[in-house]
């Protein structure tokens, strides 16, 4: 049995002890330790983030998401109430933008289940639901009208939890509490029967679980048992059937280098992309922390869900069936950018939060479509994905190939980017214009040369 980590990025060791992506310490985030013992105030998140310069700033993957303005086909908006939002993690630091409606506490901590010592699950549960707070900060969620369930299961100072039998403990609470929507931004490398149970049983219910893809895309990953699981391993829960695994773009859309996607031999597992690069959100003191991992792209989508769900009315007792997750899961996976064609970096696109919302399924009926049925209106995904409608329509498309993961540079080196960017364009322009000037002196010279012989 192994630890899971949390999945928020730094550039760390080579080695996973235990992986650790939920109670990772942010200067082991890619390396992980285990947290089945308390690690100290040293390793916690809160300590190991950038807090953002200008705190009036609204981060940018909220902007993206266009947050407070989001609409159905009709126009009318969409926060997310009504739909309760279970994030299993290190817990929720309860203070004036964040509330928590209810939750368990499997870590071993004492303070309940509305606090949180590390900071991780804070800043994920803020991407989500916090509340806006004119003149405090420039944080708001995404969906800050959900309801939201915390389920402290791992942490820097835990005594207890961060293994398979513990998550499982936790999805199957989160269920109990009554959530329509599950939050994973963690991960492990080892299949599990009760986990895998716990997650199926959700399903069941009608609950949709997003999950990080994880941060080892681009390094080797060994235990502290010394397994090696390689470069870019499956991760669970994200690759089990029914769950939407999240991975991680940049402003420009550019997929991380870490980013997990899952191989050929494998098995690709990702859904959808979302911001996870330089992304920002609130710590347990309420100042806004910027970083880094799929563990933040998670909850961009998660919020997606919430705003589906309260959509299209699927609260109902009657609605806690599978149907429910697979439509939900179907929506933001057909309307990302992908065009419905399938990538081993970036699934099936960035996800889209307004196009998932102003699309008409069905006919603008509300009515639940079973798993394996047709939702009218979705654009058909054909490729290697899951959920796939279909095989790619030939072996040129792009549901076909494996996309190259670009690099991606760290968010302190974003502004040196740009510059080095806007140098390069000054350049070519530079280059353009001598050579329209030499052009031009040319065809001068040979005018004049003409006209003198034409005088002879």
């Amino acid at each position: 049995m192994s630890a899971f980590r949390r999945t928020r990025f730094a550039v760390a060791a080579a080695a996973l002890t235990c992986g650790s992506a939920l109670g990772l310490p942010a200067a082991d985030a890619a390396g992980g330790t285990s947290l089945a013992a308390s690690q100290g105030s040293s390793n916690c998140t809160s300590a190991n983030v950038t807090t953002a310069s200008n705190q009036a700033a609204t981060p940018w993957e909220i902007t993206a998401a266009n947050a407070g303005h989001l609409t159905d086909a009709d126009g009318n908006q969409l926060d997310g109430g009504g739909v309760k939002v279970a994030v299993i993690d290190t817990g929720i630091a309860s203070q004036s933008q964040l509330s928590v409606a209810g939750g368990k506490v499997l870590s071993g901590e004492s303070g309940g289940d509305a606090a949180d010592t590390d900071g991780h699950g804070t800043m994920v549960a803020s991407i989500i639901g916090a509340q806006k707070a004119a003149g405090v900060n420039g944080m708001q969620g995404i969906a800050p009208g959900v309801q939201l369930l915390s389920i402290r299961e791992a942490g820097c100072n835990a005594t207890a939890g961060n293994t398979e039998d513990a998550m499982a403990d936790a999805v199957n609470d989160a269920v109990s509490e009554g959530a329509e929507v599950i939050n994973i931004s963690q991960d492990g490398y080892d299949a599990d029967s009760k986990l895998a149970a716990a997650v199926q049983n959700a399903y069941d219910q009608g609950v949709v679980i997003v999950t990080s893809a994880g941060n080892q895309g681009d390094r080797d990953t060994t235990d502290n048992n010394g397994t090696d699981y390689g470069v870019n391993p499956r991760t669970y829960p994200a690759s089990y059937q029914h769950v939407l695994a999240v991975g991680a773009v940049d402003q420009y859309g550019t997929v991380a280098t870490f980013s997990e996607t899952g191989s050929q031999k494998n098995t690709y597992f990702v859904g959808v992309t979302a911001p996870g690069v330089a992304v920002g959100g609130l710590l347990p003191n309420g100042k806004i922390a910027t970083d880094d991992g799929t563990s933040f792209a998670a909850p961009y989508v998660a919020a997606e869900a919430a705003l589906i769900i309260e959509e299209h009315h699927w609260t109902r007792s009657s609605d806690r069936t599978s149907a429910r997750a697979y439509d939900v899961i179907k929506i933001i996976e057909a309307t990302a950018d992908g065009d419905g064609a399938y990538s081993a970096s970036a699934g099936w696109g960035e996800a889209d939060i307004q196009q998932a919302l102003t699309t008409t399924i069905n006919g603008g009926s509300n009515s639940l479509v079973s798993e394996g049925g047709s939702i009218s209106g979705l654009t058909k995904m054909l490729g290697n994905g899951p959920n796939a409608d279909g095989a790619a329509a030939s072996t040129t498309t792009a549901g076909d190939r494996t996309v190259v993961k670009p690099y991606v540079a760290t968010a302190g080196n974003r502004e040196a980017d740009n510059q080095e960017r806007w140098a390069y364009i000054a350049l070519a322009v530079g280059l353009l214009t001598a050579i329209v000037a030499l052009a031009g002196a040319a065809v001068a010279r040979d005018a004049a040369r003409r006209r003198g012989a034409s005088q002879l």
